[in-house]
């Protein structure tokens, strides 16, 4: 009880704060995504991210009876091979090594039972594990408290993660053979959602700090429950080492798997703006400096989980329970729309 009038109480100062930050309408731009097809329809299909040949998509979906996995999907034939134990719950999956090895975040050590799947649920039990196609499994990460939320750098060299290891969830770095791991953020709050540029030398991750000592208290005491203070959440970039950390958006919602478009200079994004205290979520546009907001999906339940293939040519998303494939047409943006990094 005191955890859902902890979530009203959220909700109604995130729609005092966006009634001052959104009386204009935020452009509309579906034609941004071009000859959309659906790639499963089973309704309970997300987390989509392209294999480095751009031929497959590992997802996580859910079968019948069972907890989410991770499953490799052909884009032709649809076929779908399990990528992960088939025990515990999957949220999260990656290819890395031309997708002959890939990673992702489960609970299969805590046993059969399948995870909570609540917004801002962090499990203890979530580990990192290593796959590969010859079944070779191991563990990454091991941390006391949640670990997950993976991406790889195009470099093939550095997984990034949350984790809560330093009693916080922070984003850290780790080589894909789980040495050298190595914490990048260090604010009191939600820090998650990481995902490396194209280029490999900027992290984009989403974040809700908690800067008052009465806030830092609420975020611990519902850390040890097992949950995240998630909103508002921002949208944040640093470079690969933790350094050089800006903020991007000052939306006061929810802002939900940001990703770098193409160009490296935009950034896709799911949230319940301009409803701040709603539950459906759309894909969004924005430059890397906060201009140029516009929205690319309407009529949603639930949108985002936005992927680029390597080429930049398609973007995969979730859209209400089924994974989607679309052609990028976005234009390029303004030249002088820059980073808002001093080492980009």
């Amino acid at each position: 009880m005191r955890f859902a009038i902890w979530m009203l109480a959220l909700g109604t100062a995130a729609v005092a704060q966006q009634s001052a930050r959104f009386g204009a309408q935020i452009p509309i731009q579906t034609e941004f995504l071009g000859n959309v097809q659906p790639l499963t329809t089973d309704g309970v299909s997300r987390k989509p991210h392209w294999s480095t040949d751009g031929q497959r998509l590992l997802i996580v979906s859910t079968e019948a009876g069972k907890c989410p996995q991770a499953y490799w999907i052909e884009q032709g034939t649809k076929e779908r091979k399990l990528a992960s134990s088939g025990k515990g719950s999957v949220r999260s999956a990656a290819p890395i090594l031309r997708s002959r090895i890939w990673i992702f975040d489960s609970t299969q050590d805590a046993g059969e039972a399948c995870a909570e799947t609540k917004l801002g649920s962090v499990p203890a039990s979530f580990n990192i594990f290593l796959n590969t196609d010859k079944g070779k499994m191991q563990r990454l990460a091991s941390a006391t408290g949640y670990d997950g939320e993976v991406d790889v750098s195009p470099s093939e060299k550095l997984i990034v993660y949350t984790s809560q290891a330093s009693g916080d969830l922070e984003i850290w770095t780790m080589e894909f053979d789980g040495m050298n791991k190595r914490q990048l953020t260090h604010s009191p709050g939600y820090d998650g959602d990481p995902n490396f540029s194209n280029d490999g030398k900027r992290i984009v991750f989403r974040s809700h700090r908690a800067r008052s000592l009465e806030l830092q208290k609420l975020v611990k005491e519902e850390l040890s429950y097992g949950r995240a203070y998630l909103a508002p959440s921002e949208i944040f970039v640093m470079d690969r080492k933790g350094s050089d950390e800006k903020q991007i958006t000052s939306f006061g919602c929810t802002v939900l798997h940001p990703t770098w478009a193409p160009d490296n200079r935009r950034i896709v994004f799911a949230s319940n703006l301009p409803n701040c205290a709603g539950e459906h979520f759309e894909l969004f546009l924005v430059n890397l400096d906060g201009s140029g907001l516009v929205q690319l999906t309407t009529g949603s339940k639930s949108a985002g989980d936005a992927s680029f293939s390597p080429d930049g040519r398609f973007i995969a998303y979730t859209r209400d329970g089924n994974v989607y494939i679309a052609d990028w047409m976005a234009p390029a943006p303004p030249p002088d729309t820059l980073s808002p990094l001093s080492k980009p």
